[in-house]
């Protein structure tokens, strides 16, 4: 399957899923992921991510207060868990490291291009 196939069915998906949703729902403009991030997701090279669990994280950390509100099951998440299940190859490498894909709540690109995955 193609890369455009690929977008295409995680879109669909994302679709149906999302569909009782409005987006009125979605967290304030300040806490949601720009949509370049699932763009570059859906791209990403299976190595080139780093992982965060906000439990590690420092309570005055600003990572940990930008996403310590988001829930798993959150619109924001889904459309990040969304796009790592569409990118076959990394989703693979993340659950050998024994990420739980439901377990994502944020992402962040750095200007390197890495995406860092920050989980519940």
């Amino acid at each position: 399957m193609n890369r455009f196939a690929s977008a295409l069915s995680a879109s669909a998906i994302s679709a149906l899923a999302f569909g009782g949703d409005s987006y009125a729902a979605m967290p304030a403009i300040g806490t949601t992921t720009p949509p370049q991030v699932e763009q570059t997701i859906t791209g990403l090279t299976a190595n080139h991510f780093d992982i965060i669990r906000l439990d590690e994280l420092d309570k005055g950390d600003p990572v940990l207060q930008k996403f310590e509100t988001v829930a798993p099951g959150s619109q924001e998440a889904r459309m990040i868990q969304a796009s790592v299940i569409a990118n076959k190859p990394l989703s693979r490498k993340l659950q050998s490291e024994k990420v739980e894909l439901t377990n994502i709540v944020g992402a962040e690109r750095a200007s390197d291009g890495t995406v860092t995955f920050y989980l519940r």
